[in-house]
């Protein structure tokens, strides 16, 4: 098992991150990782969602949402031919913090035996990237600032027992 987490605290209060975060329609344009997402965020229902990492292929999938929490949680699992092959269980949680702030996480559990072919060592950027645009498409939409000054971003990689590594921008 493989697992990517990133977490942002975001300049803006949660409903406006979470209206962000679940308007999949507008995917394309802000997200550079998820660049496309279609369907029913209801649990149970099926999403199309289009990934697209850093120096590689698109690849599009079928996933199925397994929670929805309004200005919570928001997950959906996807695989590949079955579980034994690929499975990805990706979980977006936000927290409310004080000064109208928001924590965002970004985290994703991989397993299967394809995952050291699919997913690159270095995949956590892809979520970095994706949780800063999100930061930039939430203040531009509400008016917020997002400046490196107050943005706290950490990523947590665990790999093949490659250990954990936190990172502060």
């Amino acid at each position: 098992m493989r697992h990517i987490a990133t977490s942002l605290d975001i300049d803006a209060p949660i409903d406006a991150v979470w209206a962000v975060l679940t308007d999949l329609d507008a995917y394309s344009e802000w997200n550079p990782h998820v660049t496309r997402a279609t369907g029913r965020l209801r649990e149970g229902e099926a999403v199309t969602v289009t990934v697209v990492p850093a120096g590689r292929r698109p690849r599009t999938m079928t996933a199925t949402v397994t929670a929805l929490e309004p200005l919570r949680r928001l997950q959906w699992v996807a695989t590949a031919g079955s579980r034994l092959l690929f499975e990805g269980r990706h979980t977006f949680t936000l927290e409310s913090l004080a000064g109208d702030r928001t924590r965002f996480r970004n985290r994703e559990d991989l397993s299967g035996l394809l995952v050291p072919l699919a997913v690159r060592p270095d995949a956590h950027r892809d979520y970095e990237t994706m949780n800063e645009a999100l930061a930039a498409r939430v203040a531009a939409l509400a008016g917020a600032t997002v400046a490196g000054a107050t943005a706290r971003e950490t990523a947590e990689r665990t790999a093949d027992g490659a250990g954990d590594r936190e990172t502060a921008v």
